[in-house]
């Protein structure tokens, strides 16, 4: 039979040199051959448990890679629902406080001050008009601030949180009458009078508290006084602008 070598000339040279190393001699005796035999096994048992640790270890390390890429891809999902968790807590507590700011404790409470009123006014002075305006102007809430604050020293990473905002209502009370009075300086002295009354009046309310006229005003003001005839009799027109505090929430502790 006709045998053909394919295998490259450096494997043929190599195979012959083991087979050179691993030669039993002719004349090897039996101890020789019996140590021969245990030194192949030897070297046939470290080899073995080297390519086996290697292997286990190749498989241990795909085990961590790929523990490692599932725990990462683990963080960056609860990464990413902390971040919905804050944005949706920033907007609740804005919207809280956008609510608290619609129906502010400092309110002001008309009825009350047109009770008030009735006490107040002076003899010798009528109430002809009252108007009721409002100036709303929008501020943004303290937790838009702060994250937005947060996302611009965390260098403007992510999309731009919104900035959310809340009403700031300031209320204008304005009072329009008469004096009525035979001299000039008694119908201004008049004016003076009722402008004081509002400041000074005060009562006790059904809960023991003290109430006053002035609560949650800012000021009073006299616009605007000047002279007319009613009946046959001079009269001072006058028109007094008191001004709320801002009603607000009020901010937490």
């Amino acid at each position: 039979m006709i045998k053909i070598n394919l295998l490259p000339p450096e494997m043929t040279k190599f195979k012959k040199e083991s087979a050179k190393i691993f030669k039993v001699p002719s004349d090897a005796t039996p101890i020789v051959i019996l140590v021969l035999i245990i030194v192949y096994i030897g070297v046939f048992s470290v080899v073995y448990f080297v390519v086996h640790k290697k292997l286990k270890d190749d498989r241990d390390l795909i085990t961590l890679q790929t523990e490692r890429d599932n725990l990462k891809k683990n963080v960056e999902s609860k990464q990413a629902q902390f971040k919905d968790l804050i944005g949706l807590r920033t907007i609740l507590a804005s919207q809280m406080e956008i609510l608290k700011a619609l129906d502010p404790p400092n309110r002001l409470l008309w009825a009350e001050k047109i009770n008030m009123l009735a006490e107040i006014v002076p003899p010798g002075v009528y109430i002809t008009n009252m108007d009721v305006s409002e100036d709303v102007r929008e501020e943004e809430t303290q937790d838009s601030m702060k994250i937005r604050e947060v996302w611009i020293k965390g260098g403007k990473k992510g999309a731009e949180p919104p900035m959310i905002t809340k009403p700031i209502v300031t209320q204008t009370l304005a009072i329009e009458g008469i004096t009525w009075a035979d001299e000039a300086d008694q119908r201004i002295q008049l004016i003076m009078k009722f402008h004081d009354a509002m400041r000074n009046y005060s009562k006790q309310g059904t809960n023991g508290s003290t109430r006053k006229f002035m609560d949650n005003f800012q000021d009073i003001r006299i616009d605007a006084t000047y002279l007319d005839r009613v009946g046959g009799r001079n009269v001072n027109h006058f028109k007094l602008i008191l001004t709320s505090k801002p009603l607000v929430a009020l901010e937490k502790k």
